[in-house]
C-alpha cells in the first residue's frame, strides 16, 4: 500500500458529547500546566536579586548611667545589570523551557486519549469476537446434533461425537473469557473517561504521509525545542564565567536616643544613602569544564533530533507493514466469502434434490457471516494502528 495524501478528520469535541478525558484527568493536567507557567515566570525573573529591607532595635547601658536606644532601618539592593549575555539567555531559557514543558504536558494528554481510544477499539473488537463465537457455537451445536443422530443410527463414530462436544465446550469457555475481558476493558476505560464506551463514536483515520507524520510529531517537535533549551544553558554558563556589572545601593535611617536617671533626652538622627556599581570578573578554574559540559549537551541534542527522525521513520514503516498485512488478510477473507457464496448456492440446489439438509445450509451461512465479522475486526485493528500515528500529531484537533 502506498502512502496517501494526509486527510485529517478534525473531529470536534461534540463528537463525544464533551471531552474524552474525565474531570479528574483534566484537572490533573490543568494543575500541571499552571505549575509550568509559574516555573517559567520564576525562571524568567531568576536574574533579579531581591530588595533587602532591614530593621533593627537595640538598647544598652555601657556608658555609665547613660542608656542608649538605637533604631535603624535600611533598604539595599545589589542587582546585576550585565553578565556577558547570561541575563538575556536566562530569559530565553525560561521561555523555551515553558514551551518544551507544555509539549510534554500535551503528550501526556495525548497518551491518555490514546489509552482511552485503545480500550474502546479493543472493546468493539471483543464484541465482534463474541459474535463470531456465538456463530461458531451455533455451528457446533448443529454438528453435535448431526453426529449424535449418526451415532444412534449406527453409522457414526463416538470419537467424532466426543470431539464435537469438547469443541463446543471450548467455545463456551472462550465466550466466558471474552465477556470477562469486555468488563475489564470497561473499567479501564472508566479510569480515563466518563463517557459511555458502548455509545462512543470512534474516529475514522486515513493513512498519512511519512513526511507529515515526522514533521508534525510532538516528540520530534519537543526534541527540537530541547535543543534550544540546551543552547540557552550553554550561553548562560558562558556568560556567567565572564564580566558582570552590578548596581548596588542602600538607603539608611538611624535614630539614637540617650537618657540618664533624670528624664533628660538627646536625640541624634543619622540618615544617609550609598550608591555605586561593581565590576566582577570571576577566575574559576572549573569554568572551562562547566562550559564544555553544557556545549556537549547542546551538540548531543542535535544528534538526538536526527535519532528521533530515524525512530519515527522506522515506526511509520512498521505501522505501514502491519497495515499491509491486515489488508492481505482482508483480501483473503473476501476470497473466502466468494467460495462460501458458491457453496451456499450448491447446497440450496442439493437441498432441492434431497441430498442436503437445512442444517448443512445454516452451517455454511454462519461460516460466511464470520468472514464479514473478521473483516470488521481487521478494519478496527487498522484504525488502532493509525491511531498510533495520529495521536502524537501537533495539528490533531483537541478532543
Amino acid at each position: 500500500m502506498k502512502a496517501k495524501q494526509i486527510v485529517f478528520l478534525l473531529l470536534p469535541a461534540l463528537l463525544f458529547g464533551g471531552d474524552l478525558l474525565n474531570d479528574l484527568k483534566q484537572k490533573e493536567l490543568s494543575f500541571d500546566k499552571k505549575r509550568i507557567i509559574q516555573d517559567s515566570k520564576e525562571t524568567e525573573k531568576s536574574w533579579i536579586n531581591p530588595i533587602t529591607l532591614k530593621y533593627s532595635y537595640s538598647k544598652d547601658n555601657t556608658l555609665d548611667d547613660i542608656t542608649t536606644t538605637s533604631k535603624t532601618f535600611s533598604i539595599s539592593i545589589n542587582q546585576p545589570v550585565f553578565k556577558s549575555g547570561a541575563i538575556y539567555y536566562s530569559i530565553k531559557y525560561a521561555k523555551h523551557s515553558k514551551k518544551y514543558n507544555e509539549l510534554n504536558i500535551e503528550m501526556q494528554r495525548r497518551e491518555l486519549i490514546k489509552q482511552a481510544l485503545g480500550f474502546a477499539y479493543d472493546y468493539k473488537i471483543a464484541k465482534l469476537n463474541q459474535k463470531i463465537i456465538l456463530l461458531n457455537i451455533d455451528n457446533a451445536k448443529i454438528d453435535i446434533a448431526k453426529k449424535k443422530e449418526e451415532f444412534l443410527n449406527g453409522v457414526g463414530d463416538s470419537t467424532l461425537l466426543n470431539n464435537a462436544i469438547l469443541k463446543l465446550n471450548n467455545l463456551k469457555l472462550n465466550l466466558a473469557d471474552i465477556k470477562s475481558n469486555m468488563k475489564s476493558l470497561k473499567y479501564s476505560f472508566k479510569n480515563i473517561s466518563s463517557l459511555n464506551i458502548e455509545k462512543l463514536n470512534l474516529p475514522i483515520f486515513k493513512l498519512i504521509s511519512k513526511r507529515q507524520y515526522i514533521n508534525s510529531n510532538l516528540e520530534y517537535l519537543a526534541q527540537k525545542k530541547i535543543k534550544k533549551v540546551k543552547y540557552d544553558l550553554y550561553k548562560m554558563q558562558l556568560g556567567n564565567q565572564f564580566l558582570s556589572v552590578n548596581l548596588n545601593g542602600s538607603l539608611n535611617w538611624k535614630k539614637s536616643e540617650y537618657s540618664q536617671n533624670t528624664p533628660q533626652f538627646q536625640d541624634n538622627r543619622n540618615d544617609y544613602y550609598r550608591f555605586g556599581f561593581s565590576i566582577t570578573l570571576p577566575i574559576n578554574f572549573n569554568a572551562l569544564n562547566k562550559i564544555e559540559k553544557t556545549k556537549i549537551d547542546y551538540l548531543k541534542s542535535e544528534i538526538l533530533i536526527k535519532d528521533k527522525q530515524l525512530q519515527l521513520n522506522n515506526a511509520y514503516k512498521n505501522v505501514l507493514s502491519k497495515i499491509n498485512a491486515l489488508d492481505e488478510k482482508i483480501r483473503i477473507y473476501k476470497e473466502n466469502i466468494k467460495i462460501y457464496d458458491d457453496l451456499i448456492a450448491s447446497t440450496i440446489d442439493s437441498i432441492e434434490a434431497g441430498n442436503a439438509t437445512e442444517l448443512d445450509l445454516r452451517i455454511l451461512q454462519n461460516s460466511r457471516k464470520t468472514m464479514f465479522v473478521n473483516i470488521d475486526i481487521l478494519k478496527l485493528q487498522k484504525q488502532k494502528l493509525l491511531l498510533s500515528l495520529y495521536y502524537k500529531l501537533i495539528n490533531w484537533n483537541k478532543w
